[in-house]
């Protein structure tokens, strides 16, 4: 196992960007699942490779917004 670690990163003041719920909601799935692949790979992904493979599997599910087939439910 390497010493790197990533963990949750801090903007410089003045460079915050308050998120809608939704936008943390999406945000932290993403960080969990990027977290989980790269601890499965060994070290075989890089983070950018497991936050790709992230961000593809979220866009292979079906969008959580209350709409059946694109049409507001």
């Amino acid at each position: 196992m390497t010493d790197d670690h990533w963990g949750p990163t801090r903007r410089p003041k003045g460079k915050a960007r308050d998120l809608t719920p939704e936008q943390q909601a999406l945000a932290e799935d993403l960080h969990v699942r990027a977290l989980a692949l790269r601890a499965a790979s060994d070290g075989e992904l890089s983070i950018r490779e497991a936050v790709d493979l992230a961000a593809f599997q979220l866009g292979l599910e079906a969008p959580q917004t209350g709409t059946v087939d694109g049409v507001g439910a």
